[in-house]
């Protein structure tokens, strides 16, 4: 086999946890192939509403939350970062996230939930970066354009944010090539064997050879673990997106079902529907955002929706992430979470040193793949 079929690592899907892990593995000086199959299924990551999020993350678990909120703060260097050797502005605005409640029961049930939230957060001596805000200061946060009567208030965060998701992979993608990455796309992995201490990948573009491989593909993982006689506990979910025409600025932050891009178009979102991985668009849920975000501002009636797509959600069965190395297969790691934008800096910061033999972040002990086998 030719030398340029070996690789220190090769990570296996080329999405935004597959990107931001390649690229700080060459980064940290490995010689890194990433592979990517085209598929109509796997479009978590251009499906993806582009919240840098940290409010709702973790409810019920500290170590998530905590994890979600160093991901957050750790964002705006990382993005600077990315800009200045990718040359792409990927339209990071932090400082500011809303989760919007539409009358008295939904207000009721987000502040019971925002509550919980800093009483795990005082439990550690740490504090929640959110606070509940009411209709007149969520109207003071909008400015001049004008909430709906129905807007009862909602829980605001200083940190949170949003970024464009595909100018985001644009960027990690661009600099892992240009750091010496080498990138293969519509790749499909067939075989993963373990000989001589080297992983020999039988793939659609012939064979690989690498001492360490990175199981980021997704729902893709599924088969991929399957071949090494391990289940992957992930949930398929779809969502639906709905985008307007280009209007003129009137939203300076992002709400969790509502955002204006840096275009000017205005992103609503988002569905949770359990259909498999089905992923057709259905004029009931385009109605069940439209009409949600037309109670939140009434001027967006006259706005016409241009496109809608849906996408799978890829959620663990405890909606908290996985990473880990498989029991057995020592250099195969499997990483799996839903909330690959809001994480990107710490998997480009975090994890390669680990996957190259360092010590185990202890900020993601307790996220193996074992929990699920109680």
């Amino acid at each position: 086999m030719e030398d340029h079929n070996r690789f220190d690592v090769c990570v296996i899907g080329g999405g935004l946890m597959g990107s931001a892990v390649a690229l700080g593995l060459v980064r940290s000086g490995a010689r890194v192939l990433m592979v990517d199959k085209i598929s109509r299924l796997q479009t978590a990551s251009k499906g993806n509403f582009g919240l840098v999020w940290s409010q709702s993350k973790g409810s019920g678990n500290r170590d998530y939350s905590r994890f979600s909120e160093k991901a957050v703060l750790d964002f705006t260097d990382f993005a600077l970062w990315l800009e200045e050797e990718s040359g792409i502005d990927i339209e990071l605005r932090l400082g500011a996230g809303l989760i919007l409640c539409i009358g008295d029961r939904e207000l009721a049930a987000r502040t019971e939930s925002i509550k919980k939230f800093h009483h795990e957060a005082e439990l550690h001596g740490e504090r929640h970066p959110s606070i509940m805000v009411n209709q007149q200061e969520v109207q003071k946060l909008v400015g001049k354009t004008a909430l709906g009567e129905e807007v009862s208030g909602g829980s605001f965060s200083s940190v949170d944010g949003d970024v464009n998701p595909l100018l985001l992979l644009k960027a990690m993608r661009r600099i892992f090539i240009k750091l010496g990455g080498v990138f293969l796309g519509g790749c499909l992995v067939n075989g993963i064997k373990r000989r001589n201490r080297s992983y020999h990948l039988e793939t659609s573009s012939g064979k690989i050879v690498a001492a360490k491989i990175v199981l980021a593909a997704g729902f893709g993982n599924i088969p991929l673990i399957g071949m090494m006689g391990e289940k992957l506990p992930l949930i398929v979910q779809k969502g639906q997106l709905l985008v307007t025409e280009r209007v003129k600025p009137f939203l300076s932050l992002p709400f969790s079902c509502l955002r204006q891009t840096g275009c000017g178009s205005v992103i609503i979102g988002y569905t949770q529907e359990n259909t498999g991985f089905e992923t057709g668009t259905t004029v009931s849920a385009a109605v069940q955002l439209a009409q949600r975000a037309v109670r939140i501002f009434p001027g967006l009636r006259h706005i016409r929706v241009v496109r809608s797509w849906a996408s799978l959600r890829i959620m663990t069965e405890d909606d908290l992430p996985i990473y880990d190395e498989i029991n057995g297969y020592p250099g195969c790691y499997v990483l799996a979470t839903h909330s690959c934008v809001t994480l990107a800096s710490l998997h480009m910061s975090l994890l390669p040193s680990w996957i190259l033999g360092g010590k185990r972040p202890d900020i993601i002990r307790k996220f193996k793949l074992e929990r699920f086998n109680v």
